[in-house]
This record gives structure tokens, C-alpha cells and sequence, in this order.
């Protein structure tokens, strides 16, 4: 009988062990000591003596297999699965590649960035881009006001009266955006996919089409029973309805300029005749069309309000304050002290 009881030990010490291996990353490992009695885990007690009659209670989910015959001790087939199945899990993750296809999850990505990136400075064109997107709302306006299209208008531009300073602040030379490149996810089945992918709590990689399907409800409103809001398209136009176009270049500046500058210079002449004496007509000679005022980026000729089309007093506004710059020069000129 002693031997029995001994043999019972040796057989429950080694089946503990071999359960403890297959389910070795349970956070409640079993404990084995020379007293099976004394053998304790989360689960059930286990009593040597069940194993005469092939009872046993699962330990970390795993039913062990007794065979009375040969005295032979297995793991159940959960426990193979459950093995194999965490061996090719663990085998096919790549932590440098930790994203997946949504439409053929053994193909794994990774995001790539600064892919192209040239680092030049890109705040001349997306200020280009602003100003072009100002002068369509200018153009096709059927919602604003007359004094929000004259805000618009004004919004890259600060007039100054002084010579030689910029029409539009000080330039700043300090750069705010940087070409880095674009993303993209480069993926184990060779091919490159441009960051347009939505991403899920699992880190699958959807297009657009297959995120919604899978995710319909991320792109329903918040209740289909709270009224929309007034659409601007269904609100009363403003009255009058204002348009402005026909934008001037600095090129259209400095011809106006330059005409309304000869024109003056040439009254000038005609008044004094022979008055003018060779400093006179010297200094009359160095006047000159301001760089400053002709520099432009949104400024309309035209304005049209209920469809009558007037000169656009913007521009107006700047042709005759770069008039009273050319008089204040020929005042100058025409001084005693000169």
C-alpha cells in the first residue's frame, strides 16, 4: 500500500509539472510540494486518490488525460491547440511591422514617414493657395455681405502711407512650414500604400469603403430626429448681393501708376512754363512710381452689387493714395529751399 501511496505522489508531482508547463503563462501557477495534500492552485483541490477512478478537475483550463493501463499522463487536445495556436500567433507578429490589412490580414505593414521630403519651405504656396481661395469667394459671393467681401479683401493687405514700406506688413523670413515629405505604409507583400487607411483598435488598416462598412454607425449623425441647421444655400441672399473681380496684378498697378504719374507731371509743366528752373526740372525728373503701393495680391477692379458694375473702391482707394504720393513729390520739388 505504501508503495501505491508513493507511486500516487511521484505520478501527481509529475502531472503537475507538465500542467504548469502547458499553462505557464496563467498568473496562477500551482504549487507542488513533497505532501501532495498540500498541492494548491486557484481551482479545485485535486485528491490523489481520484486518480484511481480517472476523475480530475482542469487546471488553467487544461483537462489532463490519465491512462490507468500504462500509467501514462497527456495533455487533452485543448491544451495542443491552445500551444500551437500561440506558437504561430507569436511567431508571425513582427513588432517593426505592427499593422495588418483589413482585406488579407497576413500581409503586415509599417508607417513610413518623411518618404520625398524635400525640407524646403512651403509658406509661399500655401499663402498663394489662400489667396486664390479669397479671390473665388470674391468672384462667385451670393451669401456674404458687401462690408464681409471688403474684409475678405483686405485681409492679406495693411496700407501704409510710408515710402518704401510694405503693403503688407513687415516680411517675415522665419519659415512655419517645411516640406516633410508624405506617409505611407510599406507592406510585407512588397507593395507601398499611401496614408489614406482608417485605423481600428486592433490596428487593422481599412480603406474608406471597407471602414465603413465595417464601421456604418462612425458615419451616422447623432440623431436622424434633430433638425438640420439652416444651410447657407437655403438662407436669403444679402442685400445688395456684391460681387467683386477683374483682380489687379502689380503689373496693372504700376501702369496705372506710371499714367496717372505723367499725367500729373505733365499738368505740372504746363503751369509753371518757363518758371521751372534747371533744379526744379531736374527734381521733377527723379519722381518716381512707388514699389510699395503697387504691390498687390487681392485687389478686384470691379465691383458689382444687383448687377451694376462700378470701379471697386479698394482699388480706387489705393490709385488716388498713390496720386497724392506723386504730388507730394512734385511739392517737394517746386519748394524754395529746392
Amino acid at each position: 500500500m505504501n508503495i501505491r501511496k508513493h507511486w500516487k505522489r511521484l505520478l501527481l508531482t509529475s502531472t503537475a509539472i507538465f500542467w504548469a508547463n502547458c499553462g505557464g503563462d496563467s498568473e496562477d501557477p500551482i504549487y507542488v510540494t513533497s505532501d501532495p495534500n498540500n498541492a494548491t492552485s486557484t481551482n479545485p483541490t485535486i485528491n490523489p486518490d481520484d486518480l484511481d477512478g480517472i476523475k480530475t478537475d482542469t487546471l488553467y483550463g487544461i483537462r489532463p488525460v490519465y491512462n490507468a493501463d500504462s500509467g501514462a499522463v497527456s495533455s487533452s487536445d485543448a491544451c495542443e491547440s491552445s500551444s500551437s495556436s500561440e506558437a504561430e500567433s507569436s511567431s508571425s507578429f513582427d513588432p517593426s511591422m505592427p499593422y495588418r490589412l483589413a482585406s488579407d490580414p497576413t500581409v503586415r505593414c509599417a508607417w513610413k514617414h518623411h518618404v520625398g521630403a524635400t525640407y524646403d519651405c512651403l509658406d509661399a504656396r500655401d499663402h498663394q493657395y489662400t489667396v486664390e481661395r479669397i479671390k473665388k469667394e470674391l468672384a462667385e459671393n451670393q451669401t456674404l455681405t458687401l462690408e464681409q467681401l471688403d474684409s475678405l479683401e483686405d485681409a492679406t493687405k495693411e496700407v501704409r502711407d510710408e515710402i518704401g514700406e510694405p503693403l503688407y506688413g513687415v516680411r517675415s523670413y522665419s519659415c512655419t512650414h517645411v516640406d516633410l515629405g508624405y506617409s505611407v505604409f510599406e507592406c510585407s507583400d512588397g507593395q507601398t500604400y499611401p496614408n489614406g487607411f482608417y485605423q481600428d483598435e486592433t490596428y487593422f488598416l481599412y480603406t474608406e469603403e471597407e471602414y465603413r462598412a465595417k464601421y456604418p454607425e462612425k458615419f451616422q449623425t447623432s440623431s436622424s430626429s434633430e433638425p438640420e441647421p439652416e444651410s447657407s444655400s437655403s438662407a436669403p441672399p444679402p442685400s445688395p448681393l456684391c460681387q467683386k473681380n477683374d483682380f489687379a496684378t502689380d503689373t496693372d498697378l504700376k501702369e496705372a501708376f506710371k499714367k496717372d504719374m505723367d499725367a500729373l507731371l505733365d499738368s505740372t509743366k504746363k503751369a509753371n512754363g518757363d518758371s521751372l528752373s534747371v533744379q526744379d526740372s531736374s527734381c521733377l525728373a527723379n519722381v518716381h512710381v512707388s514699389p510699395s503701393y503697387s504691390s498687390v495680391e487681392i485687389l478686384a477692379k470691379k465691383q458689382i452689387c444687383d448687377g451694376d458694375t462700378i470701379v471697386n473702391p479698394r482699388y480706387q482707394e489705393r490709385l488716388d493714395k498713390h496720386k497724392e504720393f506723386i504730388r507730394k513729390q512734385i511739392n517737394n520739388c517746386l519748394k524754395d529751399e529746392n
